[in-house]
């Protein structure tokens, strides 16, 4: 008798539009989750201190959540089904390695260079953001046959294995900043290929908490429009 008359309790607030138990849900796709939200949430919760937030992390596009969200973070281009797109930021990519790796050589390199090095790299089907190929088109060379690589599902795992010193990689600016602050990696070249676009904000689909989740969607955009 309880459990149901929370459930239905549940349900009126959505209908209602008002607070729902648990608080928002904030679907982040798993790279910027870890390297980029997290250190910043707590600024969330000093603006709206009555706000509960559950950050659920994914590797998967939001197509294949397992449950609702109210707002939702990814790459823009990935598949996003009937989520409605907020706003869009900016990034610039560019490649990454340790200081160990490059500590006998002078910098900055000239991007012909860098595959004179085992090459990071983030391979997912379908591939839904910059690879190697990518970004020297973008930057206007062919990327040399032959280039030794390094495949790995998880971008994380890329930025650890460049901090192990493994090799380069391809670095998001809004991913990796906190990492070149530390002296974790740095820049091996001054190239960057600039991405207007490159992050997509959505609002989901789940019923009610509309207040909140404009207090969060106003926070998100005040946080991406910060210098990086």
């Amino acid at each position: 008798m309880s459990a149901a008359l929370s459930d239905i309790a549940a349900e009126t607030a959505e209908l209602r539009g008002t607070r729902r138990p648990g608080g928002l849900v904030l679907h982040c796709q798993l790279c910027e989750a870890f390297y980029w939200l997290m250190p910043r949430l707590s600024r969330f919760h000093e603006r709206h201190p009555g706000v509960e937030i559950r950050v659920i992390s994914s590797l998967a596009p939001l197509t294949q959540a397992v449950e609702p969200f109210d707002v939702a973070i990814q790459t823009s281009g990935r598949a996003c089904g009937s989520a409605r797109l907020a706003f869009t930021a900016s990034d610039d990519v560019f490649p990454v390695a340790s200081p160990g790796l490059l500590e006998s050589l002078s910098l900055p390199l000239r991007p012909s260079e860098l595959p004179d090095f085992t090459l990071l790299s983030h391979r997912v089907v379908p591939q839904d953001w910059m690879d190697w190929p990518d970004w020297f088109e973008a930057v206007g060379l062919p990327l040399r046959r032959g280039a030794s690589k390094i495949t790995f599902d998880s971008f994380p795992l890329v930025l650890q294995a460049a901090v192990a010193g493994q090799g380069i990689a391809l670095g998001w600016r809004r991913t990796v900043s906190s990492l070149l602050e530390d002296g974790k990696l740095v820049r091996p070249c001054c190239e960057i290929v600039a991405r207007p676009a490159e992050i997509s904000v959505f609002r989901g689909t789940r019923p009610g908490n509309h207040r909140e989740t404009q207090a969060l969607l106003d926070w998100l955009q005040d946080e991406f429009s910060e210098p990086v």
